[in-house]
């Protein structure tokens, strides 16, 4: 590679599960990177690594804003100067056709697919964009393309892997059909690659009785603005959050809006509280939009008020503070707004989540943001909010009073289940263990400075994903403990098998998915661990269950 930005481990291990992925499997892979771990500069790096291996290879690279075709086809200049790129979009006023890198817009490209030369490859970012019913205008692009080449590979790169209204976007059945490699928030926030976040509850919220919601499963928009309107409730948030931010001395503010009168009453608010925070919506003019979007990625202003504007696409590193006023019951919205603070820059340790919005309670602590259900604890010293399982507060180091938690959390169990027909299978406890079933497997080569090479085997349960490291080149009892694994599902071949052999088998992960019925976790401090295993046996119609030695 010649960008003089080396890849990360975790990137590493990406480019090298799609490059393995697109060279020999069938189907179409999707890579999930959290925002802020460097999407775009990864699309970059593939296509210069196919390009250099095969250079009459050409692809083309859809997004669904002009802001992401802007922003990736800049990304690929910097990495690759000498790079053949062309731009496609409408609204910034480029149609170029003929090179062999292509950046466009959906929107722009979707009924022009006979205008371009037949493509080797598309890249759709942003993918869970792509609906699941029907498929929309990707679909339609690229059936067109398939008919120029009927070996056509689609990749697609997104930060949240699943639709509220249908679930996980790879199935068998849609435009991509599997996961090939997916790097986790808490992960990569633990390994110093994504700014550290921190959240707090606002003593203001929304009363959502009674809030209507859509066929998607997700709050009807003039509904939920009048929930969010009534009863003093801007003006009492606002003073609220800004309290925050001036003790926390904030320079960098988000704030998430319902909708345009919802946005524009922020704003007044918050000039009311001496910050300006200009409204930006999809009614904005575009020359406005860019203005204000660059005075506040260059610090002249403090804040930014939005409506759908900035869930996506908007790298602004300086982002310090998101500030919740929207409620939304899709964790994918949430996932994205919360993403906007995971960019780290020089002039911030941390960026904090304040919220107005119910949306935490709803869907759980930054903290553990994709590690399943878990219990919130209000912290007495700071206000931070986070998973009960720590046993201090990791803003100030406060202890938990774990008794009186547990009390809390056990009362509010017994009430819940006493009035749900039919006992939910996962413990809300700290300790407890939850049976899950599987719904997809993927797996990756993990390296880690100073060891030996593993295996990164993932379980995809729901919207939630566990992770587990398979030693076969250690030595001792990781690899003692790694050879049982694989025998226990295998056999006998566990006695050779190395990482490097096994991971020749492009279907190893449709073989461990083959086998196993269901894992079990519990919370281990911080983190949820898996625990065991429901293990179909190799031709049998038993199942066997393992459990881990700890």
């Amino acid at each position: 590679m010649s960008s003089a930005i080396q890849p990360r481990p975790y990137q590493v291990e990406s480019l090298e599960a799609v490059d393995n992925h697109v060279r020999a499997k069938g189907t179409n892979p999707c890579v999930v990177i959290p925002t802020g771990g460097g999407k775009s500069i990864l699309i970059a790096w593939s296509i210069q690594q196919w390009k250099l291996a095969y250079p009459k290879f050409r692809v083309c690279i859809l997004a669904h804003r002009k802001e992401l075709v802007s922003q990736n086809a800049s990304e690929m200049a910097s990495v690759w100067s000498d790079a053949d790129i062309g731009i496609y979009s409408a609204s910034l006023n480029r149609r170029d056709q003929d090179n062999s890198i292509v950046f466009a817009s959906i929107d722009s490209v979707y009924k022009r697919w006979g205008e371009f030369p037949a493509f080797d490859c598309l890249i759709v970012d942003e993918a869970h964009r792509i609906p699941a019913r029907g498929e929309g205008k990707y679909l339609e692009f690229i059936k067109g393309c398939r008919r120029v080449n009927p070996s056509l590979c689609v990749v697609g790169y997104t930060a949240t892997a699943f639709r509220m209204n249908s679930g996980p976007i790879c199935h068998r059945d849609h435009i991509l059909n599997e996961i090939c490699y997916e790097a986790n928030v808490s992960d990569l926030i633990e390994e110093g690659f994504l700014c550290r976040l921190r959240s707090k509850v606002g003593d203001v919220q929304p009363n959502l009785t009674g809030v209507k919601k859509n066929s998607g499963g997700d709050y009807i928009v003039k509904s939920l603005a009048d929930a969010v309107g009534s009863d003093n409730l801007v003006p009492m948030a606002i003073r609220s959050a800004m309290k925050h931010i001036e003790k926390e001395e904030r320079k960098s503010v988000i704030f998430f809006c319902v909708d345009i009168e919802h946005c524009k009453s922020v704003s007044l608010e918050l000039a009311k509280n001496g910050m300006v925070a200009p409204v930006v919506t999809g009614k904005t003019p575009q020359v406005e939009r860019d203005r204000i979007a660059s005075m506040f990625k260059a610090g002249q202003i403090r804040g930014i008020c939005n409506v759908n504007v900035y869930t996506e696409g908007f790298n602004a590193k300086r982002v310090d503070c998101i500030v919740l006023l929207r409620p939304t019951l899709s964790k994918g919205l949430y996932v994205q707004m919360v993403g906007r603070g995971l960019r780290q820059h020089e002039d911030k340790s941390d960026c904090i989540v304040l919220d107005y919005a119910l949306c935490i309670i709803e869907h759980g602590p930054i903290d553990c943001i994709d590690q399943g259900a878990v219990s919130l604890h209000r912290c007495g010293e700071c206000g931070d909010v986070f998973s009960r399982a720590l046993k201090e507060c990791p803003h100030c180091g406060r202890e938990v009073p774990v008794k009186i938690v547990q009390q809390a959390v056990e009362t509010k169990e017994r009430e819940r289940r006493m009035h749900e027909a039919v006992p939910a299978d996962h413990d809300i406890l700290g300790g407890g263990v939850s049976i899950l079933e599987v719904d997809d497997v993927t797996v990756s080569r993990h390296r880690k400075a100073g060891n030996p090479d593993s295996i990164r085997v993932q379980y995809r349960c729901g919207l939630s994903t566990f992770r587990e490291w398979v030693c076969l080149d250690h030595v001792g009892y990781a690899q003692t403990k790694a050879k049982k694994w694989w025998g226990y599902r295998f056999g006998r071949e566990s006695e050779y098998m190395t990482v490097n052999l096994a991971l020749t088998d492009m279907m190893l992960a449709d073989r461990i998915m083959g086998v196993t019925k269901s894992i079990s976790t519990a919370r281990r401090g911080k983190y949820v661990e898996i625990v065991g295993y429901e293990i179909i046996a190799a031709g049998k119609a038993s199942v066997k269950k393992e459990v881990t030695q700890r």
